[in-house]
């Protein structure tokens, strides 16, 4: 029995969350984590599954693993809502679990940013390990970028995984201004050394290496200029707002302060 894990989170999910779940209707279950989703992507949802669990928890790994919790399958599959399942790989996942070799599987995903495949960069190839046996899956830790712990060995599946996201500049911005925030704060957490002038030219000039450098994102053309470009500004964004998390005295009450001195006549 294969159990759909999907999760909803933006907003604007309600847009292609049903062409995520429709790619998976053959699954023997589906069960949907909601961690914010509107109405109206609930109701969407609804049309498949009844199975809608609520989290407030803004750590990924306690999602997945409320995922697992309520599963009732013995082989789980992990979905994001721009994700879908090819027909192929759906075919593909049937014919291994008649007769499994692996504890867990990695899926070829192929991404689509900004309306393009990509063929170039660190997305390419981009295999991600999503589908598990249950009693196998020890569990999954890291609060934005979680991982997964197996009992066993790892098996490939080669058919595609479709992820379409960066689907619009206005999506990215909103996706970098929340997951910086979770960035700047655990590294906050963790006593990184204080943002200086030096360490951010450090820092863009490191992620632009990387990204046109390292894994070409040049040749993706246009798009890969974009989201290479788009990279460094959310790391830049990362640390400018740990910078803000540094400061002695927070920006609000420094304009308090300044408020306080212009109405004393004191600047």
């Amino acid at each position: 029995m294969l159990t759909v894990i999907l999760f909803t989170f933006w907003p604007e999910e309600k847009e292609y969350i049903s062409a995520a779940l429709e790619s998976v209707k053959w699954a023997n279950e589906i069960i949907v984590i909601d961690n914010g989703a509107d109405a109206d992507t609930l109701n969407i949802v609804r049309k498949y599954t009844d199975k809608i669990y609520p989290s407030s928890s803004t750590d990924f790994s306690q999602r997945h693993n409320l995922g697992k919790e309520k599963a009732g399958g013995d082989w789980l599959l992990y979905l994001d809502a721009d994700e879908r399942v090819s027909a192929t790989l759906r075919e593909e996942m049937q014919k291994e679990l008649k007769n499994p070799q692996y504890c867990a599987y990695k899926l070829r995903r192929v991404n689509f940013f900004l309306g393009k495949e990509v063929r170039y960069g660190d997305r390419y190839p981009d295999y991600l390990t999503r589908l598990f046996k249950k009693d196998k899956l020890k569990g999954w830790s890291g609060e934005i970028h979680e991982t997964s712990r197996v009992d066993g060995p790892i098996g490939e599946l080669y058919k595609p995984l479709y992820h379409l996201t960066h689907r619009d500049i206005y999506t990215m911005m909103a996706k970098t201004i929340n997951f910086s925030d979770h960035e700047a704060k655990l590294r906050f957490a963790n006593n990184h050394p204080p943002v200086s002038w030096w360490r951010l030219l450090r820092i863009m000039a490191t992620e632009f290496w990387q990204r046109f450098i390292k894994y070409q994102a040049w040749r993706q053309g246009t798009e890969g200029w974009l989201d290479g470009l788009f990279q460094v500004f959310s790391f830049f964004i990362v640390y400018v707002r740990l910078w803000e998390l540094q400061r002695k005295e927070p920006l609000a009450e420094t304009y308090r302060n300044i408020d306080k001195k212009i109405l004393a006549a004191e600047i």
